[in-house]
């Protein structure tokens, strides 16, 4: 599979709230960092993808939204391994947003790391 359908698979799969889509292109040593829930290892990540999307719904999102998220930009540098992968995010239906950066090599998705927008206080 080419680095680039590993990459549109694994947007996809967060994409339509999949996480089992996602995992699918990931590679063994496989890790998603997140600011609240640390550092997520592979056989977490399913879980992990479905505590979200119930967060989602806690902050007004639908349930079984489909979409579940909807990118505004997506970055895809493909000249040099790993592939470096930006994008902006939103969980539909919330304000609940932020920026991803993954790393993508020829065996899957590297690493995630993601950052999460929110208004300061006024």
């Amino acid at each position: 599979m080419s680095v680039q359908r590993i990459i549109d698979t694994y947007l996809k799969g967060w994409e339509l709230g999949d996480g089992a889509l996602s995992l699918s292109v990931t590679a063994d040593s496989f890790c998603y960092d997140d600011p609240n829930s640390g550092r997520i290892a592979r056989h977490e990540f399913i879980e992990f993808v479905e505590d979200f999307k119930r967060a989602a719904v806690a902050m007004g999102g639908e349930l079984n939204a489909s979409p579940f998220l909807r990118y505004s930009d997506v970055v895809v540098k493909l000249d040099e391994l790993p592939a470096t992968v930006w994008c902006w995010w939103q969980a539909i239906g919330t304000e609940l947003q932020g920026c991803a950066l993954v790393k993508v090599g020829e065996e899957g998705v590297l690493h995630e790391k993601i950052a999460y927008f929110s208004r300061l206080p006024e």
